[in-house]
């Protein structure tokens, strides 16, 4: 079941909606049992063979987080750093939930690459994906690592439980972490339907579907087309279809996500925003602060930093200082900004997928953010002193150069393999001519997009929109009010139209 589906719109939400509303008369517990019940149901209509796996997998990790909060409540009664076992408790945890993981997202494509490097066939099992299992498992060691460290509320197996598995995430993120929404689960005042929590999840899950299904969807055949024959297109083409599929991308993703929070907001729960306006930063380090921002802030505190923390102490035990911006410390830059950097983005890419072309992407960005941060040390420090118009064309290149090499690094995440990602690259610059042949399909959706193109730069997220709508609605100009709810009303309906061709979502059983 997904959430561009008629079963989820007009049967699983409502009957959820109206037993959590009964729930909420018998208390936050009982409501708790109710979402978690949803949640587990909403699993299983995917499959349920995997049932067993998700439980298996909340309750050892429940148990391991139970032990690691009593060493460091121990340990921090003692006044004295929690002992070496909880750090190997800790990895065991870490590999444990890697292991299955591992197995199902990596283990044929990894065996597929050495049996083609030995001139073997590579076999044709398959190993179906899990849903949700990449999301679940980050979010779960995530859990383990904030428990190790005494940030992790304590939190009884029913609201983990719920905490893992709440529907709105389970399949495509966000990525939470728990010292954000274990408050809300302790919290009894969470636990209501009211009429503005249900206007503003409704006011998100309707801006998030019409995304996916009147912006992302239509593009698909075009793209699908583009990246299964790339030899085909000429130059003008093949920009297209990268254009084309950098949008499918982004309003797909950003439509489930801002689904997601519609929906856990209907249930009074706060999920943190996953986009703000990405295609409008003016660096890749901004940009990758403003997109997936969940995986970024995930990444950061739990790959980044302690690289980097061990980078410095290091430089620390040789009697070096730590890198500094600006300073004419080449050696530190690399240490303590590029190497992070590289082993952080490229998890990132294989954490997308098990394939090559993912692995580039990774290093791609990488490169991207390191030389980003090399300009930033040494380069200019200001363009403050131009004059207006210079600063403009200044940012507006700025901006378009950035999405520029956004736009480069989707082609290896869409290929299905860099050979195939090089053929692409090369259409871009012309090595497979200017022009398409007449009889290879359907041109590119150029004038479509130009409208996503503008609603991307020119029109605010979705985040401001709603916002504006709330204050609207809460004003007393009654007829904005009313005209807002006939265009949200007169937009859902042009969903649901469409909702019959729509397609599941790209992030889906990631």
């Amino acid at each position: 079941m997904v959430f561009n589906s008629y079963a989820f719109i007009f049967v699983f939400l409502p009957i959820c909606l109206v037993g959590y509303h009964f729930a909420t008369k018998l208390g936050p517990r009982t409501a708790t049992a109710w979402l978690a019940l949803a949640s587990f149901a909403f699993y299983a209509h995917w499959t349920v063979a995997f049932i067993p796996m998700l439980v298996v997998s909340i309750l050892c990790n429940f148990a391991t987080g139970k032990y690691l909060l009593r060493i460091f409540k121990e340990s921090d009664a003692q006044d004295r750093p929690p002992p070496r076992r909880a750090s190997l408790i800790l990895a065991i945890g870490v590999i444990c939930n890697l292991a299955p993981l591992f197995y199902f997202k990596y283990l044929m494509a990894i065996e597929a690459f050495f049996a083609e490097l030995r001139g073997l066939p590579s076999g044709d099992a398959t190993v179906i994906l899990p849903l949700g299992i990449s999301f679940y498992t980050f979010t779960q060691i995530g859990y383990l690592i904030d428990c190790r460290q005494g940030e992790a509320k304590d939190l009884d197996l029913l609201r983990y439980a719920l905490f893992v598995t709440f529907f709105p995430h389970l399949a495509s993120g966000p990525l939470l972490h728990v010292r954000e929404i274990a408050p809300q689960l302790l919290d009894s005042a969470t636990f209501r339907l009211t009429a503005e929590n249900l206007a503003r999840g409704a006011v998100f899950f309707v801006i998030g579907l019409s995304k996916k299904v009147i912006l992302a969807d239509p593009l698909a055949r075009q793209v699908g087309l583009g990246f299964s024959h790339p030899e085909l297109f000429g130059t003008l083409s093949t920009w297209g279809y990268v254009l084309a599929y950098s949008m499918e991308l982004y309003f797909d993703f950003s439509g489930y996500s801002d689904m997601a929070i519609g929906l856990a907001a209907m249930f009074g729960l706060k999920f943190p925003l996953n986009f703000n306006s990405p295609y409008k930063c003016s660096s890749i380090i901004d940009f990758w602060q403003r997109y997936h921002m969940t995986l970024t802030r995930y990444l950061t505190l739990l790959v980044y930093n302690p690289i980097a923390l061990f980078v410095a102490r290091r430089r620390q035990r040789r009697g070096l200082p730590p890198f500094r911006r600006g300073a004419a410390d080449f050696r530190g830059f690399l240490e303590g900004v590029a190497a992070p950097t590289f082993v952080t983005m490229t998890l990132a890419g294989v954490w997308h997928g098990a394939g090559l072309q993912f692995f580039v992407f990774g290093l791609l960005h990488a490169s991207y953010l390191t030389i980003n941060q090399a300009w930033r040390a040494y380069g200019p420090k200001s363009w403050n002193a131009a004059p207006a118009p210079v600063r403009v064309a200044i940012v507006g290149a700025q901006v378009l150069a950035t999405c520029l090499i956004v736009f480069i690094g989707n082609v290896f995440f869409r290929a299905s393999s860099v050979v195939e990602a090089a053929t692409i690259l090369g259409g871009l610059v012309g090595l497979n001519g200017w022009a398409s042949p007449e009889d290879v399909g359907m041109a590119p959706p150029y004038l479509d997009l130009a409208v996503r193109f503008f609603i991307l730069w020119a029109l605010p997220n979705t985040q401001q929109f709603a916002e504006w709508l709330m204050k609207a609605a809460a004003a007393p100009r009654l007829r904005l009010s009313y005209a807002a709810s006939l265009a949200g009303g007169a937009l859902l309906g042009c969903d649901l139209i469409m909702l019959q061709d729509s397609r599941v979502f790209l992030y889906f059983q990631f």
